[in-house]
Protein backbone atom coordinates (compact mmCIF):
# COMPACT_ATOMS: atom_id res chain seq x y z
CA UNK A 1 0.00 0.00 0.00
CA UNK A 2 1.35 3.43 -0.97
CA UNK A 3 1.76 5.84 1.92
CA UNK A 4 1.20 9.08 0.03
CA UNK A 5 1.18 11.15 3.20
CA UNK A 6 4.55 9.86 4.39
CA UNK A 7 6.17 10.25 0.97
CA UNK A 8 4.98 13.82 0.56
CA UNK A 9 5.91 14.83 4.12
CA UNK A 10 9.46 13.57 3.55
CA UNK A 11 9.73 15.41 0.22
CA UNK A 12 8.42 18.63 1.77
CA UNK A 13 10.65 18.29 4.83
CA UNK A 14 13.78 17.56 2.76
CA UNK A 15 13.10 20.52 0.52
CA UNK A 16 12.61 22.84 3.48
CA UNK A 17 15.84 21.64 5.09
CA UNK A 18 17.80 22.02 1.85
CA UNK A 19 16.61 25.40 0.61
CA UNK A 20 17.91 28.66 2.07
CA UNK A 21 14.49 30.04 3.05
CA UNK A 22 13.55 30.61 6.64
CA UNK A 23 10.64 28.55 7.97
CA UNK A 24 8.38 31.60 7.66
CA UNK A 25 9.48 32.41 4.10
CA UNK A 26 9.05 28.77 3.10
CA UNK A 27 5.48 28.79 4.38
CA UNK A 28 4.75 32.10 2.68
CA UNK A 29 6.40 31.47 -0.70
CA UNK A 30 5.19 27.92 -1.16
CA UNK A 31 1.96 28.51 0.73
CA UNK A 32 0.86 30.98 -1.93
CA UNK A 33 0.14 27.96 -4.13
CA UNK A 34 -2.42 26.68 -1.65
CA UNK A 35 -4.77 29.46 -2.78
CA UNK A 36 -5.05 28.46 -6.44
CA UNK A 37 -8.25 26.44 -6.11
CA UNK A 38 -10.12 29.38 -4.62
CA UNK A 39 -9.17 32.04 -7.15
CA UNK A 40 -11.78 34.20 -8.78
CA UNK A 41 -10.13 34.78 -12.14
CA UNK A 42 -11.16 37.35 -14.72
CA UNK A 43 -11.37 36.46 -18.40
CA UNK A 44 -8.11 38.30 -19.06
CA UNK A 45 -6.36 36.24 -16.37
CA UNK A 46 -7.51 32.95 -17.88
CA UNK A 47 -6.12 34.05 -21.22
CA UNK A 48 -2.85 35.24 -19.68
CA UNK A 49 -2.34 31.81 -18.11
CA UNK A 50 -3.05 30.15 -21.42
CA UNK A 51 -0.38 32.33 -23.01
CA UNK A 52 2.09 31.54 -20.24
CA UNK A 53 1.57 27.79 -20.61
CA UNK A 54 2.23 28.01 -24.33
CA UNK A 55 5.45 29.98 -23.95
CA UNK A 56 6.78 27.81 -21.11
CA UNK A 57 6.13 24.65 -23.11
CA UNK A 58 9.44 23.10 -24.18
CA UNK A 59 11.52 25.98 -22.80
CA UNK A 60 13.50 26.34 -19.59
CA UNK A 61 11.50 28.24 -16.99
CA UNK A 62 14.32 30.69 -16.32
CA UNK A 63 14.46 31.57 -20.05
CA UNK A 64 10.75 32.35 -20.19
CA UNK A 65 10.83 34.20 -16.87
CA UNK A 66 13.30 36.71 -18.32
CA UNK A 67 11.10 37.28 -21.37
CA UNK A 68 7.77 37.40 -19.55
CA UNK A 69 7.52 41.23 -19.34
CA UNK A 70 7.74 41.44 -23.14
CA UNK A 71 5.32 38.53 -23.59
CA UNK A 72 2.76 40.19 -21.35
CA UNK A 73 3.15 43.50 -23.15
CA UNK A 74 1.87 41.87 -26.32
CA UNK A 75 -0.51 39.23 -24.95
CA UNK A 76 -2.25 40.63 -21.88
CA UNK A 77 -5.60 41.48 -23.50
CA UNK A 78 -7.29 38.79 -25.58
CA UNK A 79 -9.67 41.32 -27.14
CA UNK A 80 -6.76 43.28 -28.60
CA UNK A 81 -4.75 40.17 -29.52
CA UNK A 82 -7.73 38.79 -31.43
CA UNK A 83 -7.34 41.73 -33.83
CA UNK A 84 -3.63 41.11 -34.54
CA UNK A 85 -2.74 40.55 -38.18
CA UNK A 86 0.35 39.39 -40.07
CA UNK A 87 2.07 42.74 -39.66
CA UNK A 88 1.81 42.39 -35.89
CA UNK A 89 3.40 38.95 -36.02
CA UNK A 90 6.31 40.46 -37.95
CA UNK A 91 6.65 43.24 -35.37
CA UNK A 92 6.69 40.79 -32.47
CA UNK A 93 9.21 38.56 -34.23
CA UNK A 94 11.56 41.53 -34.58
CA UNK A 95 11.49 42.32 -30.86
CA UNK A 96 14.70 41.02 -29.27
CA UNK A 97 13.06 41.05 -25.83
CA UNK A 98 10.56 38.43 -26.99
CA UNK A 99 10.75 34.68 -27.39
CA UNK A 100 10.73 34.81 -31.14
CA UNK A 101 8.96 31.56 -31.86
CA UNK A 102 6.45 32.15 -34.63
CA UNK A 103 4.41 29.02 -33.89
CA UNK A 104 3.85 30.07 -30.28
CA UNK A 105 3.07 33.66 -31.26
CA UNK A 106 0.61 32.58 -33.95
CA UNK A 107 -1.02 30.11 -31.56
CA UNK A 108 -1.60 32.83 -28.96
CA UNK A 109 -3.26 35.03 -31.58
CA UNK A 110 -5.43 32.19 -32.87
CA UNK A 111 -6.38 31.29 -29.30
CA UNK A 112 -7.35 34.89 -28.55
CA UNK A 113 -9.93 34.72 -31.33
CA UNK A 114 -11.26 31.40 -29.99
CA UNK A 115 -11.22 32.71 -26.45
CA UNK A 116 -13.18 35.80 -27.46
CA UNK A 117 -15.83 33.64 -29.15
CA UNK A 118 -16.19 31.48 -26.04
CA UNK A 119 -16.61 34.53 -23.80
CA UNK A 120 -19.18 36.03 -26.15
CA UNK A 121 -21.15 32.78 -26.18
CA UNK A 122 -21.01 32.00 -22.44
CA UNK A 123 -20.63 35.52 -20.94
CA UNK A 124 -17.35 34.50 -19.28
CA UNK A 125 -14.69 31.81 -19.51
CA UNK A 126 -15.58 30.69 -15.97
CA UNK A 127 -19.15 30.02 -17.07
CA UNK A 128 -17.78 28.03 -20.00
CA UNK A 129 -15.77 25.86 -17.57
CA UNK A 130 -18.85 25.46 -15.36
CA UNK A 131 -20.77 23.83 -18.21
CA UNK A 132 -18.49 20.80 -17.84
CA UNK A 133 -19.33 20.39 -14.11
CA UNK A 134 -15.72 19.40 -13.43
CA UNK A 135 -16.30 19.32 -9.67
CA UNK A 136 -18.81 16.48 -9.99
CA UNK A 137 -16.56 13.72 -11.35
CA UNK A 138 -13.09 12.89 -12.60
CA UNK A 139 -14.71 11.88 -15.89
CA UNK A 140 -16.06 15.41 -16.36
CA UNK A 141 -12.63 16.79 -15.54
CA UNK A 142 -11.05 14.63 -18.25
CA UNK A 143 -13.75 15.61 -20.74
CA UNK A 144 -12.85 19.24 -20.14
CA UNK A 145 -9.18 18.39 -20.62
CA UNK A 146 -9.99 16.77 -23.97
CA UNK A 147 -12.08 19.78 -24.99
CA UNK A 148 -9.22 22.16 -24.21
CA UNK A 149 -6.81 20.10 -26.25
CA UNK A 150 -9.21 19.97 -29.18
CA UNK A 151 -10.23 23.64 -29.04
CA UNK A 152 -7.01 25.55 -28.45
CA UNK A 153 -3.87 25.65 -30.54
CA UNK A 154 -0.58 24.46 -29.02
CA UNK A 155 -2.25 22.59 -26.16
CA UNK A 156 -1.12 18.98 -26.06
CA UNK A 157 -1.41 16.26 -23.44
CA UNK A 158 0.93 17.87 -20.91
CA UNK A 159 0.17 21.53 -21.64
CA UNK A 160 -3.59 21.02 -21.33
CA UNK A 161 -3.02 19.57 -17.86
CA UNK A 162 -0.64 22.46 -17.14
CA UNK A 163 -3.31 25.01 -18.00
CA UNK A 164 -5.87 23.20 -15.85
CA UNK A 165 -3.43 23.19 -12.93
CA UNK A 166 -2.74 26.90 -13.30
CA UNK A 167 -6.41 27.87 -13.31
CA UNK A 168 -7.07 25.93 -10.11
CA UNK A 169 -8.59 22.66 -11.29
CA UNK A 170 -7.65 19.54 -9.27
CA UNK A 171 -4.94 18.06 -11.48
CA UNK A 172 -1.18 18.42 -11.45
CA UNK A 173 0.85 18.85 -14.62
CA UNK A 174 2.56 15.56 -15.47
CA UNK A 175 5.73 17.15 -16.80
CA UNK A 176 9.11 15.45 -17.08
CA UNK A 177 10.10 16.45 -13.53
CA UNK A 178 7.10 14.89 -11.80
CA UNK A 179 7.00 11.80 -14.03
CA UNK A 180 10.71 11.26 -13.35
CA UNK A 181 10.15 11.36 -9.58
CA UNK A 182 7.09 9.12 -9.76
CA UNK A 183 8.94 6.57 -11.90
CA UNK A 184 11.92 6.52 -9.55
CA UNK A 185 9.72 5.74 -6.54
CA UNK A 186 7.69 3.14 -8.43
CA UNK A 187 4.37 4.93 -8.81
CA UNK A 188 4.51 4.65 -12.61
CA UNK A 189 6.39 2.29 -14.91
CA UNK A 190 6.96 4.79 -17.73
CA UNK A 191 7.34 8.55 -17.86
CA UNK A 192 4.77 8.48 -20.68
CA UNK A 193 1.99 7.46 -18.26
CA UNK A 194 0.47 10.91 -17.94
CA UNK A 195 -3.01 9.94 -16.75
CA UNK A 196 -1.61 7.58 -14.12
CA UNK A 197 0.67 10.39 -12.94
CA UNK A 198 -2.32 12.74 -12.62
CA UNK A 199 -4.28 10.11 -10.65
CA UNK A 200 -1.40 9.62 -8.22
CA UNK A 201 -1.13 13.40 -7.85
CA UNK A 202 -4.79 13.55 -6.87
CA UNK A 203 -4.20 10.82 -4.28
CA UNK A 204 -1.36 12.83 -2.76
CA UNK A 205 -3.79 15.72 -2.43
CA UNK A 206 -6.55 13.57 -0.94
CA UNK A 207 -4.27 11.85 1.59
CA UNK A 208 -2.40 14.99 2.74
CA UNK A 209 -5.30 17.44 2.60
CA UNK A 210 -3.15 19.84 0.60
CA UNK A 211 -4.49 21.50 -2.58
CA UNK A 212 -3.07 19.82 -5.64
CA UNK A 213 -1.31 23.00 -6.83
CA UNK A 214 0.72 22.90 -3.64
CA UNK A 215 1.55 19.22 -4.25
CA UNK A 216 2.62 20.18 -7.76
CA UNK A 217 4.93 23.07 -6.81
CA UNK A 218 6.65 21.10 -4.02
CA UNK A 219 7.34 18.15 -6.34
CA UNK A 220 8.46 20.32 -9.25
CA UNK A 221 10.81 22.35 -7.07
CA UNK A 222 12.15 19.13 -5.56
CA UNK A 223 13.27 17.87 -8.97
CA UNK A 224 13.86 20.99 -11.07
CA UNK A 225 17.15 22.30 -12.39
CA UNK A 226 18.22 25.95 -12.25
CA UNK A 227 18.61 28.75 -9.76
CA UNK A 228 15.58 30.23 -8.03
CA UNK A 229 15.92 32.80 -5.25
CA UNK A 230 12.18 32.81 -4.61
CA UNK A 231 12.33 29.14 -3.59
CA UNK A 232 15.73 29.45 -1.96
CA UNK A 233 17.62 27.24 -4.40
CA UNK A 234 21.04 28.10 -5.81
CA UNK A 235 21.79 24.93 -7.74
CA UNK A 236 18.46 23.30 -8.40
CA UNK A 237 16.38 20.89 -6.39
CA UNK A 238 17.19 17.44 -5.02
CA UNK A 239 15.79 14.74 -7.32
CA UNK A 240 17.47 16.06 -10.48
CA UNK A 241 17.58 14.29 -13.82
CA UNK A 242 21.37 14.08 -13.73
CA UNK A 243 23.44 13.85 -10.55
CA UNK A 244 20.53 13.81 -8.11
CA UNK A 245 21.40 14.65 -4.51
CA UNK A 246 20.45 11.22 -3.19
CA UNK A 247 22.40 11.66 0.04
CA UNK A 248 19.96 14.32 1.26
CA UNK A 249 16.79 12.95 -0.38
CA UNK A 250 14.07 12.15 2.14
CA UNK A 251 12.48 9.49 -0.05
CA UNK A 252 15.59 7.52 -1.01
CA UNK A 253 14.20 4.47 0.81
CA UNK A 254 11.32 4.45 -1.68
CA UNK A 255 13.54 5.09 -4.69
CA UNK A 256 14.89 2.63 -7.26
CA UNK A 257 17.27 5.10 -8.92
CA UNK A 258 20.47 4.05 -7.18
CA UNK A 259 19.59 0.39 -6.69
Amino acid sequence: MIDYKDIFFKVESSLQDYCSLSEEDFKNNFGYYKTYENQDLKDSQYYERLVEVIFYSGFKAETVDKKMPAIKSYFSDFQSVAEYDESMIIKIMQDEQMIRNEKKISACIKNAKIFRNIVEKHDSFKKYIDTFKTEQSFENLMLFKEELQYTFSFLGDITSYHFMTDIGLPVLKPDRVITRIFKRIGLIESENQLLKTVIHGRKFSQETGHPIRYIDIILVTYGQMGNDDYFGLKDGGICLGKNPKCNICGIRDFCNYSR
